[in-house]
């Protein structure tokens, strides 16, 4: 529930008209707060406290229910990705073909809905044996629409495992990097599986491109290093990740 459809829902149970729940236009006008219930328009917070108060709403109310339903959001969309990562890892195509009208049918957003079902079909394309007819269409839209973004939860981490060499050297690198400054802490063993999978297509990459320089500096960093032998994976993405922060 945006702020927008929860003033409309306080606002109607009081039996107000809008013009009575904004003080006849003295607190915001009312063709725009008209737009502010459509979530068309954004409302400052000073505006936003003073139309709780007008209205007698308890600030800590409003602001313990629109939190209440952002993590109820969060948490089916959790719930749905983690099925997804579950019946992608068993291969299980037919579980994935399950969720989408139960995402179809959930209280996400439009937006959420659009991006959830996306994963899907994203997930679904990157099954496909290597016999089959790829969507073109479709990994085009998984590269606009999913990995422009400023944080990567693990599906769409998955998912740029899965389609890097769809990718041009610069952005593998770009993407990677963002992966990698994000989840370089994470205790997450799949997610680090993850990071290692990515940092090893782009160093192969960089085999298969010839970038000998990049190169010289890769083996001058790993012979530099010295690794914990307490933690060996943890120390493979260690130095892996110092690697690849060097190349790029």
């Amino acid at each position: 529930m945006t702020i927008g459809e929860l003033l409309k829902e306080y606002r109607i149970g009081q039996g107000k008209t809008q013009k009575e729940f904004i003080n006849d236009g003295m607190i915001v006008s009312q063709s725009y707060y008209s737009k502010v219930e459509k979530n068309a328009n954004k409302i400052t917070v000073d505006n936003l406290v003073d139309l709780l108060h007008y209205n007698n709403i308890p600030t800590w109310e409003f602001f313990s229910r629109l939190n209440q339903t952002d993590e109820m959001k969060r948490q089916e969309i959790e719930n749905f990705e983690n099925t997804m990562l579950e019946a992608f890892y068993d291969n299980d195509k037919d579980k994935i073909l399950q969720l989408k009208p139960l995402i179809v049918e959930s209280n996400l957003s439009p937006k959420d809905k659009e991006e959830e079902l996306l994963e899907v079909e994203a997930l679904l394309e990157a099954m496909k044996a290597p016999d089959e007819t790829p969507n073109i269409e479709l990994r085009t839209k998984i590269k606009e629409k999913i990995f422009d973004i400023p944080n990567f939860n693990k599906t769409k981490v998955t998912l740029f495992c899965n389609n890097m060499q769809f990718y041009d050297f610069e952005t593998e690198k770009l993407i990677g990097k963002r992966i990698i400054d994000q989840y370089i802490n994470t205790k997450d063993i799949k997610m680090q599986i993850a990071m290692q999978a990515i940092i090893d297509n782009i160093l192969a990459f960089s085999l298969k491109e010839k970038k000998k320089n990049q190169l010289i500096i890769l083996l001058k960093v790993e012979k530099r290093l010295k690794p914990n032998p307490s933690s060996s994976f943890i120390n493979v993405l260690f130095i892996s990740s110092k690697i690849l922060l060097i190349i790029i």
